[in-house]
């Protein structure tokens, strides 16, 4: 007999408040603000999946996750989360790619990933280290793989 774990969350996903159900209590994220164990629950309602990571009592990251299966290997989760284009301001952004490789990061401790926006077309990189922060992007014409912050 399998017995399946509950929570009352929020799904991140469609906002559904009830019983999430467990998909897994120990993953690592790919791409998180923070650099903890996360559980991993799955919604009844939609069936998109939400990370958490609880801190303490009080502080809690929550993020929309996919899960990138792998053959005869872990699964790779990735945040995916809410972001405003750096261009024009529209919120009709979507994951492009994790972990970018940018010249002339904020600082090293950042990492990036790139969202393209459906309204300009344009990339915005944002970095995630403990706060979402967004960054116009624009790719190196002769190194494709590189891309470059804030450029004026």
């Amino acid at each position: 007999m399998t017995v399946t774990q509950q929570r009352e969350l929020q799904c991140k996903w469609c906002g559904y408040t009830g019983a999430l159900e467990s998909v897994s209590e120990h993953v690592h994220i790919s791409n998180a603000q923070v650099s903890m164990q996360h559980a991993v629950w799955r919604c009844p309602q939609c069936g998109q999946t939400t990370a958490v990571a609880q801190w303490g009592r009080d502080l809690q990251f929550s993020y929309k996750v996919l899960e990138y299966k792998r053959l005869f290997r872990r699964s790779t989760w990735v945040a995916i989360y809410d972001v405003i284009c750096a261009w024009c301001g529209s919120k009709a952004t979507e994951p492009a790619e994790v972990n970018v490789t940018v010249a002339n990061p904020v600082s090293q401790r950042f990492r990036y990933d790139l969202y393209g926006c459906r309204t300009c077309g344009k990339a915005t990189a944002i970095s995630y280290l403990g706060e979402i922060r967004t960054h116009c992007a624009e790719r190196d014409d002769v190194y494709r793989s590189l891309w470059y912050l804030d450029p004026e």
